[in-house]
This record gives structure tokens, sequence and C-alpha cells, in this order.
């Protein structure tokens, strides 16, 4: 995706509104909510509202911030807080923003920034000025779509109906089915182990106390064992 048009605010800083963004059709005019409204080709609108690391914390403070997010949220939802600047924490916990010392939290600081996030605003830092239009661009050049497709970090797979009769049995559960199974080889030999009198095989995760619960569960008397015969 590219910029096809730009529309930056008149209160912006000149270098600002000198940007080319890959030679896109720029214009300056007042802007109601935001620094910078861009048009992609992909028809999506950007609405970005710059914030240098000192103006941040101001905004902040003045409680002005949540009025200019809201109001670049309510345009469009690729909606970004752009931060120019160093903003970094202090081994005290405070705050260092473009190079000077602030009195602020970081924690405060990033509590606000998550808020930001919570309102829908995207948060996103720019390295420094010069980093700021290259920045505008990478965030025109990505999807705009308005799904993603995520893989699942683990296949799912529906239990089988032997499976489900080892899962109800007491102390054995989901998580002990599958390594039971590859140990004893079949549902019916895991039946057979977890309900032997002798305890002659280690099942892995299954001690005596199961055992003795699985056999109740079975109804199997003293005398009695559950046993697997080939027909031949």
């Amino acid at each position: 995706m590219t910029i096809t048009a730009v529309i930056c605010d008149t209160r912006e800083p000149t270098w600002v509104q000198a940007l080319k963004f890959d030679n896109a059709m720029v214009a300056c005019s007042k802007l109601e909510s935001g620094d910078l409204l861009v048009t992609c080709d992909d028809g999506a609108l950007l609405a970005i509202e710059r914030k240098t690391a000192s103006d941040l914390l101001g905004s902040i403070s003045e409680n002005r911030i949540w009025t200019q997010l809201a109001g670049i949220k309510a345009l469009t939802p690729w909606a970004y807080l752009m931060i120019t600047g160093e903003l970094r924490r202090m081994k005290d916990g405070k705050v260092r923003a473009e190079g000077r010392q602030t009195g602020w939290d970081w924690a405060a600081v990033q509590g606000a920034l998550l808020q930001a996030q919570e309102m829908g605003v995207f948060v996103i830092h720019a390295a420094d000025n010069a980093d700021f239009e290259p920045a505008v661009i990478r965030l025109a050049s990505r999807s705009h779509r308005t799904e993603m497709l995520v893989p699942p970090a683990r296949k799912a797979r529906i239990l089988s109906d032997a499976e489900k009769v080892l899962c109800s049995l007491p102390g054995i559960g989901l998580e002990k089915v599958i390594p039971i199974i590859e140990y004893t080889g079949s549902v019916a030999w895991a039946l057979v182990h977890l309900s032997e009198l002798a305890d002659t095989e280690h099942v892995p995760g299954v001690g005596p106390g199961t055992k003795r619960a699985v056999r109740a569960v079975l109804g199997l008397k003293e005398d009695q064992e559950l046993a697997v015969w080939s027909a031949d």
C-alpha cells in the first residue's frame, strides 16, 4: 500500500508541512482532529496525532490528550498516537524525555499509553523528527484489512470415543490420556494396566491410588482383573 494524499494541520511545524511523503499529494489545512490525515491506495484513512516526548507528558498532565485521541478515533479505526523522540525509563523509575530528567513516574506514563490503546488508538514511536516521515510511510504500507488471519499456536483435535472413556476415569483427565495411550499402545491395554492388581507396570502419571479408584469405577472385585486375549 502507498500514500495517495496527505492533509497536514497548519499548526504543525514548517518542517512537517514541508514533508513529501513519497511525492504524494500534500495539502495543509486547519484540522479539527489530528495532526496528519493520510489516505492510502487501498482506501484506508489514517489519522495521526504527533507528539514529541515532552509534549506527550504535557498533554497527559493537562488531560487534553484524551479529547485529541477521541477526535481521531471518531474519524477512522486507523487512529495512531505517534511519539517522536526519546522516552526512557531511568533506574529510579522516573522518565527521561528528550535528554532531560522529568518528575514523571514511568508506570504513570505507561498507564496513560495503555489507556490510549484501550480507547482504540494505536501507540507507535518514531526515533526522532527525521524518522517521522518514514514512520508514516511504514504505517501506510501495512495491510489495512479488517480481519487478521492468525494460525493457532497448537492444532486442535477432538478426542475419540475410546479416549473419552479414559478421560472419564478418576484421576486421568485430558492431560494424561495421550501419554497413557502412547505408553500402552491402545485404549484396551490402557484399561488393563490401569486396573491391574499388582503394581508391575508403571503407567506414566498413574499411581496406586488412581488404580484403586479405576478398579472401583469398573466394578472389579479383589480377585478379578481385565485382560486382552488374542483370538488365536
